[in-house]
């Protein structure tokens, strides 16, 4: 009884010198990552002043076509406002724009997307840092 007791603190405390003198572990580092992927998409761009005054007038010309008296004011108004923003969304459609996502997963195993609006000469396997509220290469 005596013999198994002192082999089963033999066993456990040479498991445990095992463990001590083992390497440490390699750290996690939640901001670095590698590039999975890069993409060029062509995005809406942003609809400026021009675009709403200039749809907010047809608009309410169109709009003072309809009705008379009271409903002829009410159609003008609802035309305007309709126009404007039409006409705001249309100009974004003509603006088209060159954006870069790039999607990276993160030694923690997390991904995150991030948009470029130049290209950031990342390509797939490049090791990243995450900073601020973008990326750049480590």
């Amino acid at each position: 009884m005596k013999t198994r007791a002192t082999l089963i603190a033999l066993a456990l405390s040479s498991t445990m010198m095992a463990g001590a003198h083992a390497d440490p572990k390699h750290r996690t580092c939640n901001d670095c990552g590698k590039v999975q992927s890069v993409r060029v998409v062509q995005q809406d761009g942003k609809g400026g002043a021009g675009g709403v005054v200039l749809g907010g007038v047809a608009g309410g010309l169109l709009g003072n076509q309809v009705g008379s008296g009271g409903g002829r004011t009410l159609a003008t108004v609802a035309g305007a406002v309709g126009g404007a923003y039409a006409g705001k969304h249309i100009e974004g459609k003509m603006n088209k724009v060159q954006v870069w996502k790039v999607n990276v997963r993160f030694e923690n195993g997390r991904t995150g997307t991030y948009n470029f609006e130049h290209d950031p000469h990342m390509s797939r396997g490049d090791s990243v840092r995450k900073q601020g509220g973008s990326i750049r290469r480590s």
